[in-house]
Formats: C-alpha cells, structure tokens, sequence
C-alpha cells in the first residue's frame, strides 16, 4: 500500500474517491443488497474514476475493495457491516446515485454529501409508516380467515411492532434476538386485547403480523446470491432469514404459553 494518495483523471484523490466508493458499497450491503450487485457497483465506480483495476471481495458482512492506479500502485479499503437493515428504497437510491457518478464523476465532498443525503432520507412519516403497518396487518389477518374483531386487534398489534422494532434499532440488538423479542412482544399485547374480550383467533391474528417481520427479501437474497456462486454469503443469508424465521415463531409461542 502505498503512502502517496496520487491522482486519478480528473485530479481527484484516489483514496480520498476510494473511501467513497466503498462506504456506497457498505451502504448497499447493509441495507440488503445482494453481493454481485454490491461488487458490480464497485467495479463500475472504480473504472469510471480512472482506476486501471478494481478487485472486490463481498461477503454478507463485510467487503474489501483493491483499488490500482494506472502508476501501478494500489490500496485498500475494507468495511465491516454490523447490522443489516432492509431498506428498499435505499438501495435504489444508491443505485440512481452510482449510474448518476458513473455519468458525471463528482469530487469526495459532494460525493460523501449525496451519501449522507441517502442516510437521512426517509420516504414516509412515523405515523405513516405506523399506518401502512397498522393496514398491512389487518389485511393480512382477513386474508387468513380472520374476522373484523380479529383484523381490528391485529392492527393494534401492528402499532406494537412498529414502536417495538424502532426500540430495537436503538439497542442495536442482533437480528434473530431483536425477531424474537419484538414477536414475543406483538404476541404479549394480542394475549392482552384477547384477555379483554376482542379478537377470537390468536393463530390468525399473530399471522397478520408475522407476514410483516418475515423477511421474504432475506430469504430470495440469499438464493440469488447461491445462484451466482456467491455460496458463502448465499449460505449465511439462508441461514440468517431461517434463525429469524425461528425466532419469529418461538416468540410468538412463547407469548402465548405465557398469557394465555
């Protein structure tokens, strides 16, 4: 590695651009994007800069980027993901932001700006967002069989685990504990509105709110990465959606041997 940051075309620094580069690649693997786009991405970034080659290694947790200049020296970057959040919306927001730069080059300040512009994006309000969750659950509940009593308290259920995973993401807990502890949750406030008298089916009442928090992304995620002989982080994901499958439906269990 070499200690003289260099010049790419252009006249950006290159590890100043390379830095850049793979906290997009981190952005979009953390909120759920799959590996051989994440590497693409990267790939594409790099020569569009001038890079003479760019080598990139992505796992479901972690990616490494080697970056050579057309002088022949190179330098790496390497970021570590801790948590991974799905987030449709922001992955297409980076993939809008890499075709964009792919396009026009832009210097590291309005790069990492346009960055920071993507985290701090948020497509709908708390309270909309609560709203999509409280209809999303109790259609849902229908769909299974449910009644109106039933798709009322799913509902409510639903405003549980929306403030429920918003305390979660505080904790920054692991993703099959924070699974099982929001479920474990929804169901304890099910039990508590069946105890009153409203709701008739805990089954069909908690699979309203189950087919919010599976995380049917994951699970394709996964297999495409298998697919595409990305085996290792292919296996991880399958692994992981099937922890938190688990976790799910023994939080759930749990809440119910517990209250009811």
């Amino acid at each position: 590695m070499s200690g003289d940051c260099g010049l790419l075309k252009g006249g950006y620094e290159s590890e100043r651009i390379g830095a850049c580069i793979a906290e997009l690649g981190e952005m979009m693997l953390r909120y759920g994007g799959e590996v051989s786009r994440v590497e693409d991405t990267v790939y594409r970034l790099g020569i569009a800069y001038g890079y003479r080659s760019v080598d990139c290694l992505t796992i479901m947790n972690c990616i490494i980027i080697s970056f050579t200049r057309e002088d022949g020296e190179s330098f790496t970057q390497m970021r570590r993901v801790l948590e991974i959040k799905k987030n449709m919306e922001r992955i297409r927001a980076c993939n809008a932001l890499s075709r964009e730069i792919c396009q026009e080059p832009a210097d590291p300040e309005q790069f990492r700006q346009r960055l920071t512009a993507i985290e701090e994006r948020e497509p709908y309000l708390s309270w909309q967002t609560c709203l999509i969750y409280m209809m999303a659950s109790a259609a849902m509940t229908m769909f299974f069989g449910g009644g109106i009593a039933d798709s009322a308290v799913s509902a409510v259920a639903a405003i549980a685990l929306y403030f429920s995973g918003r305390l979660m993401d505080l904790a920054r807990i692991q993703n099959f504990v924070t699974a099982y502890i929001e479920a474990f949750m929804v169901g304890a406030v099910i039990c508590l509105l069946m105890a009153l008298g409203l709701g008739e089916d805990y089954g069909v009442i908690s699979m309203g709110n189950i087919m919010l928090m599976i995380s049917g992304s994951g699970l394709m995620t996964s297999v495409r990465d298998m697919i595409n002989n990305d085996l290792l982080s292919g296996i991880m994901g399958f692994l992981s959606a099937v922890l938190g499958a688990a976790a799910i439906a023994l939080g759930f269990v749990s809440a119910a041997l517990l209250f009811m």
